[in-house]
């Protein structure tokens, strides 16, 4: 039986250790929480934001009595001494304003007894906490990296193309904004508009044309061929 208040240390200060240790301190967690070891001592749970590639050997070098927990989405549940796994699905950037409470966070641990200590934790920063193991947590992490990395990437490729014709980029901060809340909202497959949904090849072969990269070119074209695999013309 615990007596007291937690200890918890957040080691890495890169931008998930930042959000998520102001998150705790502006949400007056119970907690007495600290940067990396710096906590009284014993430290009760540790919270690792380190890189994935780090993750494992940050784990190793910490105290083998608490409960230390990754952040990774694409790393499975350690085995050895008290492992847990604390997956916020979200893209965080230091310089970017964060409402936590919209913010799923995604839990497992080798005890149920653990599990219940990091899922108080999580209900601090959010009603949406969910036990998902690691089988289905990787495959979450693929689906959150093609609907926020691959489209941020896409902004940059769109951004590099309206610069290499004169454009102001202002004017696509409409679109940019309405596509995602009109995906939420209607469903990704009923929200697609555009050339290839409408298998509008002349205007699909202007954009080409326009699009000076060979390798974009090549993405365009794979991208339109996909919306037409998923959208076939007899359909329309």
């Amino acid at each position: 039986m615990r007596t007291g208040p937690l200890h918890i240390a957040i080691v890495g200060k890169g931008n998930l250790g930042t959000h998520l240790f102001n998150g705790l301190i502006d949400a007056h967690a119970p907690y007495f929480i600290g940067r990396d070891l710096q906590l009284h001592s014993p430290t009760d749970v540790v919270l690792v934001c380190v890189p994935d590639d780090q993750t494992a050997s940050v784990c190793q070098s910490l105290p083998q009595d608490a409960l230390v927990a990754h952040t990774a989405g694409a790393l499975p549940l350690q085995n050895d001494a008290r492992r847990g796994v604390f997956y916020p699905l979200y893209s965080f950037t230091k310089e970017a304003s964060l409402n936590w409470g919209e913010v799923p966070i995604l839990l497992e641990a080798q005890t149920k007894e653990d599990e219940n200590l990091l899922r108080e934790i999580a209900l601090c920063l959010t009603e949406n906490v969910f036990h998902v193991p690691y089988e289905k947590r990787e495959k979450l992490h693929a689906a959150a990296v093609m609907v926020n990395n691959f489209t941020n990437h896409l902004y940059t490729l769109a951004y590099e193309h309206a610069a290499e014709h004169d454009l102001p980029v202002e004017i696509l901060h409409a679109i940019m904004r309405q596509g995602p809340d009109k995906a939420i909202k209607l469903g990704p497959k009923k929200s697609q508009t555009g050339p290839a949904a409408r298998y509008d090849a002349p205007t699909l072969a202007k954009h080409l044309d326009s699009i000076k990269d060979p390798e974009v070119q090549q993405l365009y074209r794979l991208l339109s061929g996909s919306i037409q695999k998923h959208h076939p013309k007899d359909e329309l």
